[in-house]
């Protein structure tokens, strides 16, 4: 069965989680390090959803990123064509981590900016990130189990 084909469509890549909570919501968290050989994988991944529903927001967690490559970073801001996202909320970044993906926001803006046409905001907890969600779609974003 393909994961598409099951009520809440959920990847591992490495140990990244990607699940689909709803067509237009796509959950990632990362734990440990992001590792450049994971993120090809991670990539094609969002950007299928996207093919199969459209642009979504994107819910972040690094509370347990352990640490951002170089490596990684280049991979993610070499995109190959523009990411599916209409916003990104990240949770749980400690202040490294913050700064390490703004700069590669910047760097993907600035590499490829039809890729990057999304803005990212970042929040202390996952319950943050979803109340910010609900207020600027009106609807009910449920905390995962």
């Amino acid at each position: 069965m393909h994961p598409f084909d099951t009520p809440t469509p959920s990847w591992e890549v490495g140990r990244t989680s990607v699940r689909l909570e709803r067509p237009d919501l796509v959950h990632l968290v990362i734990h440990g390090p992001n590792k450049a050989e994971y993120i090809a994988e991670v990539q094609k991944l969002l950007f299928e959803i996207g093919d199969l529903s459209g642009p979504y927001d994107l819910l972040v967690g690094l509370g347990e990123l352990g640490s951002f490559e170089v490596t990684a970073r280049r991979a993610w801001t070499r995109a190959e064509r523009p990411y599916p996202f209409r916003r990104a909320f990240v949770y749980q970044a400690s202040f490294a981590i913050r700064t390490l993906v703004l700069t590669t926001h910047r760097a993907g803006r600035f590499i490829a900016p039809a890729a990057f046409r999304w803005d990212v905001d970042f929040f202390p907890t996952e319950a943050a990130a979803r109340a910010r969600l609900e207020s600027l779609h009106g609807s009910v974003v449920r905390p995962t189990a």
